[in-house]
């Protein structure tokens, strides 16, 4: 592809990203979703920044479940495994593999959320028996340089959902661009999240997805192991309160309602983080929420609920990640990832068949 295709491409795929959020942001209201457990972290290093980045273009595939347009040429033949311990005991975990072909970046992924068993009972309070409830979600991804620095991504999500007898089925799609300068530790990022529609609904009325424009900075300094991220989410809705009047609950019980400020309903739209580097194999991460600390804080109890906080860890051919978050005094999450690239299986076979070949 000639460098004028390609810049017409990168402005096409602007224009496209664009006219979809303001197609959409007409529609968007805070907590009117359904399938909201997309809006999970999916590995523990997303997590530890806060719970969401769509800029930072590394050897990581679940970035790609951020923002498809993250996939990359390390990403071929890595296979990644997460697993959550998440609230009121669900389990939360995911798979994907990537696969690219010539200048084509594939990946495939799945994620579910197992909320366990419950026991069903009457309006007398008969117990009838028990049933589950569950949540999963198919991700086909592709992306393709568009120039030198600049690369596009989609990812069409498949998503199926089953609460007792009732049951849903809906096409979600994510739309991203990146821009990387490895060089200068310089990442950008565009995405547009969960685009889509339910195909059959719980009770035949349709709902709608949890949409979500974002907007990502991530910047590693050249002289200190030190990479900041500043992302920015929701920019097609600026309020983020439930209700005109948002409330705090004290200890007690009361509610205390107070109006959101400008500058805490700016505040409210971003997520702050940093990684600490020492090597190529380790990294520490702290990352800041402002949205979910305001949201659930309880008036006269000091938590860190807002913060998050993690690491990884290379291990011969493994990545491990760890992470951690608080959402209210006593109730925390924790996150555990695992990365391989499985191209070292294929070469220590092919390895070992000439060793024995030669014996």
């Amino acid at each position: 592809m000639n460098i004028e295709n390609r810049q017409l491409m990168k402005r096409a795929y602007i224009v496209l990203l664009v006219f979809t959020a303001i197609s959409i942001s007409a529609f968007a209201q805070a907590g009117q979703y359904i399938y909201t457990f997309l809006e999970i972290p999916v590995s523990s290093h997303i997590n530890a920044l806060g719970g969401a980045n769509v800029a930072l273009r590394t050897n990581d595939i679940n970035f790609a479940l951020e923002n498809p347009a993250l996939l990359t040429s390390e990403t071929d033949k890595q296979l990644a495994l997460n697993f959550t311990n998440y609230l009121a005991d669900a389990s939360v975990g995911s798979v994907a593999f990537g696969k690219n072909w010539k200048e084509n970046m594939f990946a495939a992924a799945v994620q579910y959320v197992d909320y366990g068993m419950f026991e069903a009972r009457s309006e007398t309070n008969e117990v009838l028996g028990n049933f589950t409830a569950k949540d999963v979600a198919l991700s086909l991804m592709y992306a393709r340089q568009l120039e030198k620095y600049w690369q596009g991504g989609i990812c069409i999500k498949p998503i199926f959902s089953a609460y007792e007898s009732y049951t849903s089925f809906g096409i979600g799609v994510d739309v991203g661009i990146s821009y990387a300068r490895e060089d200068k530790g310089l990442y950008l990022g565009l995405a547009l999240q969960n685009i889509g529609t339910q195909l059959v609904s719980y009770n035949k009325e349709l709902e709608y997805f949890p949409f979500n424009s974002m907007v990502s900075f991530s910047k590693k300094f050249k002289h200190a192991p030190i990479r900041v991220h500043v992302t920015a989410h929701h920019l097609h809705y600026w309020h983020l309160d439930y209700t005109n009047n948002v409330y705090a609950t004290t200890l007690s019980g009361a509610k205390t309602y107070d109006t959101i400020s400008f500058v805490d309903m700016l505040f409210r739209h971003s997520i702050l983080a940093i990684d600490i580097i020492p090597t190529k194999n380790v990294y520490l991460t702290v990352g800041y929420n402002h949205r979910r600390a305001a949201e659930l804080r309880l008036l006269g109890l000091k938590t860190i609920a807002g913060f998050s906080f993690g690491g990884g860890l290379k291990v011969y051919k493994f990545h491990l990640g760890f992470a951690a978050s608080q959402y209210q005094k006593g109730i925390m999450t924790y996150q555990f990832s695992l990365n391989t690239n499985l191209d070292w299986v294929k070469k220590k076979h092919v390895k070992t068949e000439e060793d024995n070949s030669s014996n």
